[in-house]
């Protein structure tokens, strides 16, 4: 009886050292990819937040200067824009974020802000990073059946950064607070801050760097 556990065990050995090498060989396969889709996560936030305007013709990240994780993109007007990383911890796990900022009128003011990575509840804390669409069921039946529709996808948190400094900074459940302040999304509260305080990360970082 011994033998034959001795037997089973030394089986079962061998399948669970077959799955682990099965495993870590897909996954070190999968590595570059996983890296690559890091990366051009990043990218794709970074030239985001230092576009203003759908007009403004797309930013290349050959276009901008990266010196100790701040990056810098001048205009062919001259105007400078920076962009910074900011992360803070949200409800699951880390919220990063990318922050695209500007001076006006003396005033560092955030031009946009776009969520890199975060691993937040779905359905819940992901709103965030979500869009949503002005667009009804009516609306997308008269455009089956050639009705001019204008779809517009604005970001129900994100977009109430632009504009803002870091005094501004502040979440709040108070809608008649939009102006100075971070409104959460309902039921979204420590999302909702995790994304503030990453975003007010990078821009303090942006602002240190300034001469």
């Amino acid at each position: 009886m011994k033998s034959r556990y001795l037997e089973y065990g030394g089986k079962l050995a061998l399948i669970c050292l077959f799955c682990m090498l099965v495993v870590g060989g897909a996954y070190v396969m999968a590595m570059d990819r996983i890296a690559e889709g890091k990366a051009a996560a990043v990218t794709g936030a970074i030239t985001a937040v230092l576009s203003v305007g759908e007009d403004e013709p797309a930013i290349s990240l050959d276009d901008v200067e990266e010196t100790d994780g701040i990056f810098l993109y001048t205009t062919p007007d001259g105007e400078k824009r920076y962009a910074a990383q900011g992360s803070h911890q949200g409800f699951s796990g880390k919220v990063v974020v990318a922050v695209g900022a500007r001076e006006v009128d003396g005033r560092l003011t955030i031009i946009k802000v776009r969520v890199i990575s975060q691993t937040e509840t779905p359905g819940l804390g992901t709103r965030i990073a979500s869009q949503s669409s002005n667009l009804t069921l009516w609306s997308k039946i008269g455009s089956v059946f050639g009705a001019h529709v204008t779809e517009v996808n604005p970001f129900p948190l994100l977009d109430q950064y632009e504009g803002k400094g870091i005094e501004n900074m502040l979440v709040t459940g108070d809608a008649g607070e939009a102006g100075t302040k971070i409104v959460k999304i309902t039921g979204v509260t420590i999302s909702s801050n995790a994304a503030t305080q990453a975003a007010k990360k990078a821009l303090a970082a942006i602002k240190e760097s300034l001469p």
